[in-house]
């Protein structure tokens, strides 16, 4: 009975601060001040349209972050926007509702995990105990789990994205170097291969360039596609690129030097990759492909000394 005591305690406390935050002044004031902003809000329809974890998980999330907004360290939201940015989520997800969401899904992970360990205990044979500490360590497992598997989705976002930019990357460097040698413009060279390539890069590419038409500097706005990207390459690329803006350098000698460099990295990588290849293929044939051949080769064998032994 302990386990299932402190369980409603945890979820009472949680309901009673649900309730106490939507009855205060200042979650009136903040529903008035959100009726204001969307007041030309979306039709039905077109809020149906939208997928359902922005339309139901991102919502929930948001609310409740704001219950464990004075217990959330600031350098975990800083962490986690950055990955929103480099998934190429922000601003459509903001860390604020995916820490929401981590804490969504830690209670409802080790609510399943209390409904399983109350079904296993229950059924026949099983022995229950809600005094058991082995309970109450697996609800904390399940918690845990559920907290980091918002953030373990993003980051394997995040790793997809980088991936697709570093296949895109040769060939959008070698676009850009061979438009700027043709006499076209930086910006005009970073338009034109946009338009050439799809994918995230592209994306960013027309991030910066609507960050230089309104205004903000060259240099800037590509030290901001590197931090966003958070690829290596691209990153490498850039500093060279605002090197010799900087201090008087071509930009056509700097594209066709780095244009090499990625593509002499992209060669090293796929040669790291296949060396790794024999290792990896270790395991699969100690545990699979080997005693399958054994059974083939040396079964009928097998059988016949057998039956030789047996007469």
């Amino acid at each position: 009975m302990l386990i299932f005591a402190i369980f409603t305690i945890f979820v009472a406390v949680i309901l009673g601060a649900v309730g106490f935050y939507r009855t205060s002044s200042q979650f009136a004031v903040e529903k008035r001040i959100e009726r204001i902003m969307t007041a030309d809000a979306e039709t039905p329809e077109e809020e149906l349209a939208k997928p359902f974890v922005q339309r139901v998980l991102l919502p929930l999330g948001d609310s409740v972050a704001k219950l464990f907004r004075g217990y959330t360290p600031t350098e975990v939201a800083e962490r986690t926007q950055k990955k929103l940015v480099m998934a190429g989520l922000y601003p459509r997800v903001t860390s604020v509702q995916l820490i929401g969401l981590c804490w969504f899904s830690a209670a409802g992970c080790m609510i399943l995990m209390f409904l399983m360990i109350l079904a296993l205990g229950t059924a026949p044979g099983g022995d229950f105990k809600y005094a058991d500490p082995w309970n109450i360590a697996y609800l904390l497992i399940g918690a845990f789990g559920g907290y980091i598997l918002p953030q373990f989705v993003l980051g394997r976002k995040v790793r997809l994205r980088q991936e697709q930019i570093l296949v895109n990357l040769p060939y959008s460097i070698d676009i850009l170097s061979i438009s700027v040698e043709a006499g076209m413009g930086f910006d005009a060279a970073v338009g034109y291969t946009m338009r050439k390539i799809k994918g995230p890069l592209a994306e960013e590419f027309s991030k910066t360039l609507n960050e230089i038409r309104l205004g903000k500097p060259r240099l800037e706005a590509l030290d901001d596609l590197g931090n966003r990207t958070g690829v290596d390459d691209l990153k490498t690329f850039i500093t060279a690129v605002v090197h010799a803006s900087r201090l008087g350098g071509s930009i056509t000698n700097t594209l066709r030097i780095q244009a090499d460099s990625i593509r002499t990295r992209r060669r090293q990588r796929a040669q790291e990759q296949a060396m790794k290849a024999p290792i990896k293929i270790v395991f699969p044939l100690v545990f699979f492909i080997f005693p399958s051949l054994f059974i083939v080769l040396l079964g009928p064998a097998l059988v016949s000394v057998w039956n030789q032994l047996g007469q």
